[in-house]
């Protein structure tokens, strides 16, 4: 970080006029274990510091030099997360009986608030190539169908909008450039969760959202960059949302966006204005070393997958979570996800060369031994009530294996990773209740 970022600016010269802190928060600054001198730039919205939601001064600053760096027509900051951005996303394209056509790896922040807003989604699933859930790329030809199939039915009108996300989880990316000519086609702007791509805008080739012809899109600052956990971005590509985007998130913002998160934010806008993407472009190409390894090892790796993770597929090489796991801690590993179908390495700029040393020694002990195995099954989900209608339902909470037939009220996920087995509206088959046991849920809300 430095001096001249402006948040940093800002919060070193309150600092240094030492006021009398009669203000939030109650640690008044203090140095408290573990925190230390940090605690004493965790503020609130007093005279100089600014205030996100109605920022005109640093933090307006800071938000202008990220829409410069992602060269977006508007760009702001989310103390909330991805999260927040993805409400954000819908609500600026929300209308009454609205629909949304998405893809059915979705993460559960964006479910959660269709069913706030009142949003129907239409499922696309996706064109699954490895093992994992719903793993896999949203095809283009399969958004144009739907579309095609909305517009001879005379439904089109109530779609608000197309909604993608890439990468997934498992770093896998569709094709966003071909899905927004299409979505524009149709007169539709496309959304695209990118919360773990902030970092693909940096690179020799166009891999970011914002490149491709996306309408609006979020970004993780934390998970590939040197931000605090709950940083993020919302990004526009079209003017008509530059206005629009800080009122959406006060929608379900917190009035107190931590300055914490948001220093870091500072500290990431100094990092991409030093020598950021050079470190981010050296990181992939050790990445690329490590998969290059990975496919001599017997791995078949996802086909377009996020340039800066090791996706190891493990459904047919002889391991299983438990085996891995094993490896992995025998070789001081702590990986970012892991189950019998596959393991996912998550890097950035900053990881030391002993990450990568460890990686490679890791590789090369694995011996892949090919064997059947049965895929994790894609059950179609059947719809029987809407998803706002289910999810402020009356609801009791009932053990699994004995929901057969009941409605699910919930969005029913594993974190990570994040992707719903099972959404609010939708009926409890026994394959379903079989997967979310597999999976390790066993109670579920149920409509009354």
């Amino acid at each position: 970080m430095t001096d001249n970022t402006p948040l940093k600016r800002a919060l070193d010269e309150y600092i240094r006029q030492d006021y009398a802190r009669l203000h939030m928060p109650g640690h008044k600054g203090a140095s408290i274990s573990p925190f230390g001198k940090l605690m004493a730039y965790d503020v609130t919205e007093v005279e100089g510091t600014d205030s996100l939601f109605e920022d005109d001064g640093p933090l307006k600053e800071l938000e202008e030099i990220f829409t410069r760096l992602y060269d977006t027509k508007g760009t702001v900051m989310s103390a909330g997360g991805s999260t927040l951005c993805i409400q954000a996303m819908l609500r600026m394209v929300a209308k009454k009986k609205g629909r949304i056509l998405a893809g059915r790896n979705i993460h559960a922040a964006a479910v959660n608030a269709m069913a706030l807003l009142g949003l129907e989604p239409v499922w696309v699933y996706p064109d699954r190539k490895q093992e994992e859930r719903l793993i896999g790329e949203i095809s283009p030809d399969a958004i144009r169908n739907v579309l095609e199939k909305e517009k001879k039915e005379g439904t089109l009108d109530s779609l608000c909008a197309v909604y993608v996300t890439s990468p997934d989880y498992f770093g896998v990316m569709s094709d966003i450039r071909s899905i927004a000519q299409i979505a524009h086609e149709y007169g539709l702007p496309l959304l695209v969760d990118n919360a773990h791509g902030a970092h693909l805008h940096f690179l020799k080739e166009e891999y970011h959202p914002m490149q491709l012809g996306a309408d609006l899109c979020c970004d993780s600052l934390h998970k590939t960059m040197p931000a605090l956990t709950g940083a993020a971005l919302l990004h526009t590509s079209d003017t008509k949302y530059c206005l629009q985007m800080k009122g959406a998130m006060t929608v379900f913002g917190s009035t107190s966006p931590n300055y914490l998160i948001m220093l870091s934010m500072d500290s990431t806008a100094a990092f991409l204005m030093q020598d950021g993407a050079e470190r981010i472009q050296q990181t992939v190409t050790r990445c690329e070393e490590l998969r290059q390894k990975a496919r001599e090892k017997g791995f078949v790796l996802p086909q377009h997958c996020d340039p800066m993770r090791l996706t190891l597929p493990l459904a047919g090489t002889g391991w299983d979570a438990q085996s891995f796991r094993k490896l992995l801690r025998k070789h001081k590993i702590m990986e970012e996800y892991l189950s019998d179908s596959g393991c996912v390495l998550l890097f950035s700029p900053f990881n030391g060369e002993e990450d990568f040393k460890r990686t490679k020694a890791l590789l090369d002990e694995v011996l892949i031994q090919n064997q059947p195995f049965t895929a994790f099954p894609i059950v179609p989900s059947e719809k029987v009530m809407s998803l706002r209608e289910a999810f402020l339902s009356p609801k009791e909470s009932v053990p699994v294996e004995k929901a057969e037939g009941m409605i699910a009220a919930q969005v029913k996920i594993t974190c990570p990773p994040g992707i719903p087995l099972v959404m609010p509206g939708e009926r409890l088959h026994k394959e379903i209740i079989k997967i979310l046991k597999n999976s390790g849920i066993f109670v579920i809300d149920v409509v009354k």
